[in-house]
């Protein structure tokens, strides 16, 4: 500056002094004459200042025009800058094809943060090809400058296995190098793996931590995760309170997870006094998202009649949405409710995968006067039919005719249908209407086990935990209880906490990021 104090390019330079100092008001006027004589360091910077990069008022058309003429030019930086603005759309259309086309000019030339970027979209197919390999390369160009949205987007490709193979453990590293330089995704991930035990050992008070630390930074992913902590007494004393007001901050900033968190504080009363229909609204919006817990939270409270008349069509709607994105819960229940549905059972309402805790089918909301005959005539019209049979050994059990039942049942088991051998176990297991045979019953749980339908899983957990026809085995009971649980049984996350000596799991699990910019 001392040798030519009115150089554009000096006092561009100056300017971007004065922004890294937080003297942004200062450096906007010399960025606006060196922007006039042309600089393309100066346009850079005032282009990122009307994108509100600095805290200063936004102009995002104005940021267009400003940035375009130095991108054009070649300056890197503008490149990156010009690429940002489709990306996100600000002063033009949202583009990612433009974006992709801005960033892969600023990589060339080196700039890590274009790199990561490019990395980015080829990661989920925006505006280019998906390609994980690309996206890896990318990933590895911008980490090797230490880019933290590089070295956190290695690691979510290891997480996923996505174009390599999954490694978790790989993957927590990665978030671990972005954690300790208090990057808000990589904690929130690294808190996950914690959370569930992926690739380090479980543990939900460092989860806890590192959620807090990114929900702390008021990412609402995380703040939804370390609610969820807070429902269930994870890691945190349980408090429903304080997790109410994380979900609603996750909520304001459009976090489904948070949407969902709400849609069950109001539902269960958690936190806040139970109002169905508030619970109602906040599962639409899930559901309107397209988010699958969402769609069966809604399905439960339209199939339950939680301040709403009960609509099994409408439930069942919301079931299958759920189901078409292999949500399992969504499968077993929109399953369960065609069932109902073609056994006309208009008494019945809701199943937990068709059983309740004590492993026996919620047969007293049976209407066996209207369900026997409908069902009836099912297995008359599709006799070969083992769910039909199924059903009508359940209405035939809610009406005290189990040893009616259980040639349908027997017939179902031959069919190698899981749901018959399930029911017939339960009956079997303690003697209700047949003759009691614990051993037979366990043995039905295992023939019925590793088919997906969870209650097989969760009879065996209960039988290994409280020595149903064999001795009493905590080892194999939290096997098979977690199986069902992975396979979204939420009973069987009860029993599991109770083995632990913990109370009620939250309604929905950590959640992860996708890649990001």
């Amino acid at each position: 500056m001392a040798e030519d104090p009115g150089s554009d390019e000096n006092k561009a330079w100056l300017a971007r002094a004065l922004i890294a100092a937080g003297r942004v008001d200062e450096a906007l006027p010399l960025l606006e004459t060196s922007v006039a004589g042309d600089s393309l360091l100066a346009r850079q910077l005032l282009g990122d200042a009307l994108l509100g990069d600095f805290g200063s008022v936004a102009d995002p058309p104005r940021a267009v025009d400003v940035l375009r003429p130095a991108a054009e030019a070649g300056f890197a930086l503008a490149q990156l800058s010009l690429g940002s603005a489709h990306d996100r759309g600000l002063g033009v259309v949202e583009d990612d094809a433009a974006a992709a086309d801005w960033y892969r000019r600023s990589a060339e030339q080196g700039v890590a943060r274009a790199q990561a970027n490019l990395g980015y979209l080829h990661h989920g197919g925006s505006g280019v090809p998906l390609d994980y390999a690309e996206a890896m390369r990318w990933y590895g160009l911008a980490a090797a400058q230490d880019d933290i949205v590089g070295i956190y987007g290695i690691g979510q490709l290891y997480e996923f296995g996505q174009g390599v193979e999954q490694d978790y453990a790989r993957a927590a590293a990665q978030f671990q190098i972005g954690a300790d330089r208090g990057d808000a995704w990589s904690l929130n991930d690294l808190g996950y793996l914690y959370d569930v035990g992926y690739g380090v050992p479980a543990d939900a008070s460092l989860a806890a931590h590192y959620y807090q630390l990114a929900a702390d930074q008021g990412y609402a992913l995380a703040q939804a995760n370390l609610a969820q902590l807070y429902v269930a007494g994870r890691g945190v004393p349980q408090d429903h309170g304080r997790a109410l007001e994380l979900n609603r901050l996750a909520h304001e900033q459009g976090e489904i997870s948070g949407t969902l968190g709400l849609a069950n504080a109001y539902l269960y009363g958690e936190g806040v006094t139970a109002d169905y229909e508030t619970a109602r609204d906040y599962a639409q919006l899930a559901a309107d998202a397209g988010n699958a817990s969402g769609q069966t939270t809604l399905g439960y409270i339209y199939s339950e009649g939680f301040g709403v008349a009960r609509d099994f069509e409408l439930a069942l709607d919301y079931f299958e949405r759920a189901a078409s994105q292999n949500d399992q819960y969504g499968i077993e229940r929109a399953a369960e409710l065609r069932a109902e549905l073609a056994c006309s059972l208009a008494a019945a309402s809701y199943f937990e995968a068709g059983f309740e805790a004590n492993g026996v089918t919620d047969l007293g909301q049976i209407n066996p006067e209207s369900a026997v005959p409908a069902c009836l005539e099912a297995v008359r019209l599709d006799g070969a039919s083992p769910e039909n049979k199924t059903w009508l050994a359940r209405a035939l059990v809610a009406d005290g005719r189990a040893m009616e039942a259980l040639p349908y049942l027997e017939s179902a088991v031959s069919a190698d249908w899981a749901p018959g051998m399930v029911l017939l176990a339960d009956l079997l297991q303690f003697g209700r209407g047949v003759p009691a045979d614990p051993a037979q019953a366990l043995e039905l749980y295992h023939q019925a086990s590793g088919r997906g339908f969870a209650p097989a899983e969760y009879g065996l957990g209960l039988s290994y935990r409280y020595g149903y026809g064999q001795p009493v085995d905590l080892a194999k009971a939290r096997h098979w209880l977690q199986r069902a649980s992975d396979i979204g049984m939420g009973l069987a996350n009860d029993e599991l906490y109770a083995l632990d000596e913990l109370v009620l799991i939250p309604q929905i699990g950590p959640q992860r990021a996708g890649p990001r910019r």
